[in-house]
C-alpha cells in the first residue's frame, strides 16, 4: 500500500506520521508532501529517511492509495483533483468538503466501505457526527436494525 502525507510538516501531518508508525499498517511506500517552506525537509518513518516533495499540479500521486491531507481548505480545494486523479482515496482533514453533497461522510463502524465507492475520491474529516450516530449503534446491532 503506497500512502501520502500533505501537509507533514503541520501538526495533524506529524500525528498523521507518529499513528502510521505505531499503528504498523502494511505500507509499501509513504511519500511526505509540503509548502515551498517545508519541501526539502526530512522525516524518518521505519528507520528511513523521506524527504518531503513541493506539492504541485504534476503526477506524483500516480500510484498513491491513500492520501491524507492537512494543509488547509484552500489546498484541499486546489488539489484535490491533482490528488485523486490516478485513484488514490483522499482523506481530507480540512472542512473544504464536508458539506458538499457528492462527497460522503464516513464513518468507519458504520459505512466504512463507502469509503471506496465515494464518487469524487474524497473523505472529509468528521467532527461531531460520529458521537451522534455512533451512540445508538451497540443497540441497533443487538436489535438488528439495519442502517440501510
Amino acid at each position: 500500500m503506497k500512502i501520502a502525507i500533505v501537509g507533514v510538516s503541520g501538526a495533524v501531518g506529524q500525528e498523521f506520521l507518529r499513528i502510521l508508525e505505531e499503528r504498523r499498517l502494511p505500507i509499501d511506500e509513504l511519500v511526505l508532501f509540503g509548502s515551498q517552506r517545508s519541501a526539502g525537509r526530512v522525516y524518518k518513518f521505519r528507520g528511513k529517511d523521506i524527504t518531503v516533495k513541493l506539492l504541485q499540479h504534476n503526477d506524483d500521486f500516480k500510484g498513491v492509495d491513500f492520501a491524507l491531507t492537512s494543509a488547509g481548505a484552500g489546498t484541499s480545494r486546489e488539489f484535490a483533483e491533482t490528488i485523486t486523479r490516478h485513484g488514490a482515496v483522499m482523506i481530507d482533514n480540512s472542512s473544504a468538503f464536508r458539506m458538499e453533497p457528492d462527497v460522503p461522510l464516513v464513518v468507519p463502524e458504520v459505512n466504512g466501505r463507502d469509503a471506496l465507492d465515494a464518487p469524487r475520491r474524497i473523505i472529509p474529516k468528521m467532527r461531531r457526527t460520529p458521537r451522534a450516530v455512533l451512540s445508538p449503534t451497540p443497540t441497533a446491532r443487538r436489535s438488528r436494525w439495519s442502517w440501510r
